[in-house]
């Protein structure tokens, strides 16, 4: 018998994670319908945009009005990115129910991504946790390149460790780590959520993956066992990586449409409706041209299936 959680959290990441991805500049209107849409598919959780800089991430230059203009939700966390304590400044004007305080790992993808050392990006995160005392907004620390760095390779897991070490210590209420660059396998995510838990077991810990290499399910399949059962995904598989090969461009993160089909097949609740899920998946790639960017979109579901050879029988 596999050992699994008996029920499991699924954030959606497609207005942050997916649409900072895009070349294009999604409108705003058009961003509010699909946060809105999303919103009734019974994901836990959204994270509707990211309090950026404009000129660093121009495709969200409307995340204050975003955040303004989505109907909210009581059964649907509403969170944010916040790089910094400015972004938290505007999270906490929006009002939103908790913040990703977003941290890298590797020291070289620091410099490139914020400008910043790691250690001048963990006092942020300090400082965040504080801002975020008296008011009800929780704070995540989401650590990116956890396992592998684009610039830097291996992250070794002492160094992802000891940032967790830090942000546990500065007070965040949960920790998520990213597969940033989608390398990581099942024996490395074992590895490490072993031992995350082995020092702190009940610190709420969960993965976000992208699936560069193929292996995002497995390696959902490998953190359930640990004890994981958070996970962020995108309608789509929109979002990914970084500094990819320009063949594995289209490739993103896990497709939330995938994650609850294979969790609802196992038995794993989740609050997440299939059904609804694939109709929005479809109605976002239909909205976005994205074409079929999961195995659900292209018809990988047991009915479709099943259907397609009656079909074919008749």
């Amino acid at each position: 018998m596999m050992d699994l959680p008996d029920d499991v959290t699924v954030v959606e990441m497609l207005p942050r994670d997916g649409f900072q991805r895009l070349d294009e500049f999604v409108p705003t209107e058009e961003k509010v319908e699909i946060i809105d849409a999303l919103s009734t598919t019974g994901v836990d959780e959204i994270e509707i945009t990211s309090f950026t800089h404009p000129k660093a991430v121009p495709t969200l230059r409307d995340a204050d009005e975003v955040a303004q203009r989505i109907e909210r939700h009581d059964d649907v966390t509403c969170r944010a990115l916040v790089p910094n304590p400015v972004g938290m400044e505007r999270a906490i004007d929006a009002e939103v129910d908790k913040v990703n305080a977003l941290v890298t790992v590797s020291e070289t993808y620091s410099e490139h991504n914020q400008n910043r050392t790691v250690e001048e990006i963990l006092a942020g995160v300090e400082e965040i946790v504080e801002m975020a005392d008296g008011t009800d907004i929780e704070v995540e620390a989401g650590i990116g390149t956890s396992f592998y760095c684009p610039y830097e390779g291996r992250i070794s897991m002492e160094e992802t460790l000891s940032v967790v070490d830090r942000v546990v210590d500065a007070g965040v209420d949960e920790v998520t780590l990213a597969t940033t660059m989608g390398l990581a396998n099942p024996v490395e995510i074992d590895e490490m959520y072993t031992e995350v838990f082995e020092r702190y077991p009940d610190l709420d810990v969960g993965l976000h993956l992208h699936d560069t290499n193929g292996m995002s399910l497995a390696n959902t399949l490998t953190a359930m066992q640990c004890g994981v059962d958070r996970f962020d995904t995108s309608h789509c598989g929109l979002g990914g990586g970084v500094v990819l090969p320009e063949g594995l461009a289209g490739v993103g993160n896990t497709p939330t449409e995938d994650i609850v089909q294979m969790l609802t097949g196992m038995g794993v609740g989740t609050n997440a409706d299939f059904e609804r899920v694939e109709e929005v998946a479809h109605d976002v790639s239909d909205r976005l041209d994205l074409g079929a960017t999961s195995h659900v979109l292209m018809g990988g579901t047991v009915e479709r299936v099943l259907e397609t050879v009656a079909e074919d029988k008749s």
